[in-house]
């Protein structure tokens, strides 16, 4: 018997464990399709996955779209976080190596709210956005990988 609880155990485990896999691809899906979107609307090309062409001629845009619906955060699509532009972020790396979870909190800290769930993974969204843009183009560095990534001022 003791067996079978510790089985029961592992399996709730493991699909506690796929569900939270689940969730963060999913956000990260939707955050990519939002800097493709601001980058699409920044150099002014209309394309995108969502409305391209077939051969016929018809638009992929037949179908119906599954998942979020736009304005589902808040009203009128704001997610009611205060503003985090450019400056933002890069504020918030010091010369000490942190964690994105330890920048996380620092914008937090510095924005003086207490976040819902909803907002802290809207905010989490801004801030992988951010640090991947910011190392990228130099203005900060970064080691490790994964979990153990942390990022530094230059």
């Amino acid at each position: 018997m003791s067996n079978l609880v510790s089985v029961k155990a592992a399996i709730r485990d493991e699909i506690e464990h796929a569900k939270k896999g689940v969730a963060y691809y999913q956000s990260l899906v939707v955050t990519l399709e939002q800097a493709l979107e601001k980058l699409n609307s920044v150099s002014g090309e209309s394309t995108s996955l969502k409305g391209t062409l077939k051969k016929d001629g018809a638009s992929g845009m037949d179908k119906p779209r599954r998942g979020r619906k736009p304005g589902a955060i808040g009203k009128g699509g704001r997610s009611d976080l205060p503003f985090t532009g450019k400056d933002f972020w890069p504020s918030l790396i010091t010369t000490q190596p942190q964690s994105a979870p330890e920048v996380l909190q620092a914008a937090i800290d510095r924005l003086g709210i207490t976040p819902t769930s909803e907002q802290r993974k809207k905010l989490s969204q801004r801030a992988t956005f951010a640090l991947n843009h910011l190392v990228k183009t130099n203005a900060i560095a970064d080691s490790g990988s994964g979990r153990a990534r942390r990022f530094v001022k230059r």
